[in-house]
């Protein structure tokens, strides 16, 4: 039997790997930290999740350090995207369950009117069990999920838990910018 894998362990293993490195460096390591936890039974329960960014996604953060890395599985649906939103942090994402199509955003204005921007689709892809996306470092951090066919599971790992302090929502037809929290407690 494997050993046994908690988000306690991954969290404390993250932090090891990323000391004194740049995400970016380290993400193919905590990659595998990610998958190795996705086997464990179990870790796919719905049971705790919470609704986030006022959609039918939901997640939970499931471990996290005092101002580190924080882990936090996410369950997508297919009938719907999130919005466009920021995480106010790096994350690198990994596939466990089903197909998401991941959206990476950029803005193109200098963010000087909190209330508008101007948004362009800097990639799109589609991610099946096991593969990873990496979200960049703000203001790189702005994307979209959704599940394809089915409701797409992941487990995230970010720089530092992203359910603390409002999130940017973005518009990308009107332009339209909101702030608000990704979970209500």
């Amino acid at each position: 039997m494997a050993e046994s894998y908690t988000p306690t362990d991954l969290v404390r293993d993250a932090a090891d790997l990323l000391e004194g490195r740049d995400p970016l460096e380290v993400r193919e390591s905590i990659a595998g930290l990610l998958r190795r936890l996705g086997e464990q039974p179990g870790i796919l329960s719905s049971a705790r999740l919470a609704g986030i960014h006022g959609s039918t996604a939901t997640a939970e953060i499931l471990a996290e350090q005092p101002r580190g890395p924080a882990i936090m599985l996410a369950r997508f649906p297919h009938e719907a995207p999130t919005p466009v939103h920021n995480h106010n942090t790096w994350g690198i994402v990994c596939v466990l369950k089903g197909r998401d199509r991941y959206e990476r955003w950029e803005r193109l204005d200098d963010g000087s009117d909190p209330a508008k921007s101007r948004l362009r689709l800097a990639e799109s892809r589609e991610l099946s069990a096991g593969d990873i996306a990496y979200i960049g470092a703000p203001p790189d951090d702005l994307h979209r999920q959704q599940g394809i066919g089915g409701a797409a599971w992941e487990l995230v790992l970010f720089g530092r838990n992203p359910l603390i302090g409002p999130r940017t929502y973005f518009d990308p037809e009107t332009g339209e910018v909101t702030y608000d929290y990704a979970a209500r407690q």
